[in-house]
């Protein structure tokens, strides 16, 4: 958590002055929209970290139960967030590693809200 911490404070706060304004942090994730594909390691290990967070069981996979329990913890509506895991997941029972890197992939660069990646993080409405 200290290595995804001290990269994301080293990236975002491009003006050196300890804070991390709005601005740094929306163009810190603008950049890695146009170019997800040369992420920082700090990012890759957030992705990382987000999987294994919502993989409780550890089984190398997201169930809806896992995701709801999660998501929820953030304080969003369990039916929302069922709803978000269905819409992810296009229907499937799991998700899992590589399917989750596409889809964290597709929200920090889809323009369409509808595509599946917009609900890793469990909200349907924006």
């Amino acid at each position: 958590m200290i290595t995804i911490w001290e990269g994301l404070k080293s990236r975002a706060d491009s003006n050196k002055d300890g804070q991390v304004s709005v601005e740094e942090w929306a163009q810190m994730w603008d950049d890695y929209s146009k170019q997800p594909e040369s992420a920082l390691e700090w990012q890759n290990q957030y992705l990382r970290f987000m999987f294994e967070l919502e993989d409780a069981s550890g089984d190398g996979s997201i169930d809806i139960d896992e995701f709801t329990s999660v998501c929820s913890c953030y304080g969003l509506n369990i039916d929302e967030c069922r709803e978000a895991f269905q819409k992810m997941a296009q229907g499937k029972n799991e998700v899992n590693y590589e399917q989750f890197v596409d889809l964290w992939q597709q929200f920090f660069t889809s323009e369409n809200p509808a595509d599946p990646g917009n609900y890793i993080f469990g909200k349907t409405k924006f």
